[in-house]
């Protein structure tokens, strides 16, 4: 994964004023997409919950950006942000990996298994107390 200032430099992210209520409102939606998600069975729904839990993630990552004044146009870009909010490098590759899982699917056809979709529950649940604290360290809780 590049680093942060990379996709900085190269456009796909510019500085913008910060804005606490985009910020609100994503985090509002990941919640949302991640209960509701989390209610399906995975046996039937597989791809539903894979994808509404990827963008939750996400829009997580978006919100951290837009409370700290940037705009980002590449989902890479979201994802790398999370090292300037203290997130182990492993878990943004995981991250990164759950992207490509999602693009492969969702642009070239390929599928998402169950077994997929069990990872990023799994994930999205050990990550879930991490993410409660930097939305409290960063005033949107």
């Amino acid at each position: 994964m590049k680093p942060f200032e990379y996709f900085l430099n190269n456009n796909e992210v510019r500085k913008v004023t910060p804005d606490k209520e985009l910020a609100i409102s994503l985090i509002k939606d990941m919640k949302e997409r991640a209960e509701k998600s989390l209610l399906l069975d995975v046996s039937i729904f597989s791809k539903i919950v894979f994808e509404n839990l990827y963008d939750g993630l996400r829009d997580f990552c978006d919100a951290l950006l837009a409370i700290d004044g940037f705009k980002s146009y590449s989902h890479q870009a979201s994802i790398s942000y999370l090292e300037k909010k203290g997130f182990e490098f492993s878990t943004i590759e995981i991250l990164d990996q759950f992207r490509y899982k999602r693009n492969s699917s969702k642009y070239y056809g390929k599928s998402l298994t169950k077994e997929d979709t069990l990872e990023i529950i799994k994930f999205y649940k050990e990550l879930k107390s991490k993410i409660n604290k930097t939305l409290l360290t960063n005033n949107l809780k």
